[in-house]
């Protein structure tokens, strides 16, 4: 059974401002989900005076964390409503598709086995409608596609020996569908002379919370609390190049455990670009960039932006000789993780994600930049550009030099 730890939750100091309510781009879209208010602190107080209540529309919560960064009283409201999943997960039951696309580490390691089959297999038009009259996952849902020699394959350091050494949590994405990334963001630390090793990790969890699936997440996060504070007590640092597993290391680990464990792996974890920002501001950055004459415009995930630093990529990218970027200055994409590959949020998507591929259309650069895998999955489905991530761009700017040299 779930063991809700809501009783250390403040709720008390939410004024009923609906600035959260403004800000969601999921009650922007649709008048069916309740929005986080409602769901979020004044559903905590009616439980507590009336006990456990399932409430079906959480459902529609994407846990993007918009609405804590919108609370002028920093209400958790994201910790409200992801134990409102889980509530709702124990009371309802969870449908088997939502307890395939939680297990994203698993589904990962099986498909990337077979990696030439599933991406040609989740390419055909057939396949994919079989897919959506048994899974209610959508046809027309673009999928990113499995790499047979995916990161854990290629990558197995444990030690580092430089005097500064980082303890990479790769994420699913950048270890089943993107090893280019975890391998750029490799090269980018060994042109900074920085050894990056990879701990024993599991999925960050965050699946697992947007599905309600909150012991099972809390499992994860224990035990990657536990591998990488290992590494931290010997003095490394904790990058990720995923803006969600950055989010679950930093802040939802510390809310959903409130261990001192968890506290102080948070205070060693940095996001791969606000690293580069750091190594800068102490002027250890390597700054032998070479030239890009290149236009890009940069998408800033939801969860990059619940994080309250910023815009790191850009930072660090505008360093690079010749390199243009902007910032497309759109909302959320949509996609949401999990959220859009459910058929009955589809049309949700895609209504949250136009508003984000007609800026990206107007700012009409050569490619588009972001951080989150999820989010270029819905980039490539509504747009037109190409999409790379910061590390991969720092990498080439690096090698460039390296060959001029």
């Amino acid at each position: 059974m779930l063991e809700i730890k809501l009783d250390e939750l403040t709720f008390d100091k939410c004024l009923k401002c609906n600035a959260c309510v403004s800000s969601c781009p999921v009650a922007n879209t649709t008048l069916e989900f309740g929005g986080p208010k409602h769901l979020g602190p004044e559903l905590k107080r009616l439980m507590n005076n009336q006990g456990i209540i399932d409430d079906k529309r959480i459902e529609l919560c994407t846990l993007c964390g918009s609405c804590d960064m919108s609370c002028p009283e920093n209400v958790h409201v994201t910790t409200l409503t992801a134990f409102a999943k889980a509530i709702h997960s124990v009371k309802s039951g969870t449908k088997f598709r939502d307890i395939v696309l939680s297990n994203a580490e698993w589904v990962g390691k099986l498909a990337s086995a077979f990696a030439p089959v599933t991406n040609l297999a989740m390419g055909m038009k057939p396949v994919r409608k079989v897919m959506e009259m048994v899974m209610d996952i959508p046809a027309e849902r673009q999928f990113p596609k499995y790499r047979f020699h995916n990161f854990n394959r290629v990558y197995k350091k444990k030690t580092a020996s430089t005097e500064r050494k980082v303890a990479y949590f790769s994420g699913c994405y950048a270890t089943f569908n993107a090893p280019e990334v975890a391998m750029s963001f490799i090269k980018v630390m060994e042109h900074n002379g920085i050894e990056v090793v990879k701990p024993d990790q599991k999925c960050c969890g965050v699946p697992m919370f947007a599905n309600g699936q909150m012991n099972q997440g809390l499992k994860n996060a224990n035990h990657n609390i536990t591998s990488f504070l290992e590494y931290t007590r010997q003095g490394y640092d904790v990058v990720l190049t995923c803006t969600s597993c950055t989010l679950a290391f930093k802040k939802e680990y510390v809310a959903f455990l409130n261990t001192d464990e968890a506290k102080e792996l948070a205070s060693h974890v940095y996001d791969a670009d606000e690293y580069l920002r750091l190594l800068k501001e102490s002027s250890e950055l390597n700054m032998n960039f070479a030239p890009m004459k290149v236009r890009a415009g940069y998408y800033a995930p939801c969860h990059m932006k619940a994080q309250g630093i910023g815009n790191p990529a850009m930072d660090i990218l505008e360093l690079i000789p010749g390199f243009k970027i902007q910032d497309v200055g759109a909302g959320c994409c949509g996609q949401c993780g999990t959220f859009g590959f459910k058929t009955e949020k589809y049309d949700v998507s895609m209504a949250i994600g136009r508003p984000m591929a007609e800026a990206v259309k107007e700012v009409d650069a050569d490619y588009t930049v972001t951080e989150c895998g999820m989010c270029k999955n819905q980039l490539d489905q509504l747009t037109e550009k190409p999409v790379r991530h910061p590390m991969q761009i720092v990498a080439e700017s690096y090698e460039r030099t390296r060959v001029l040299s």
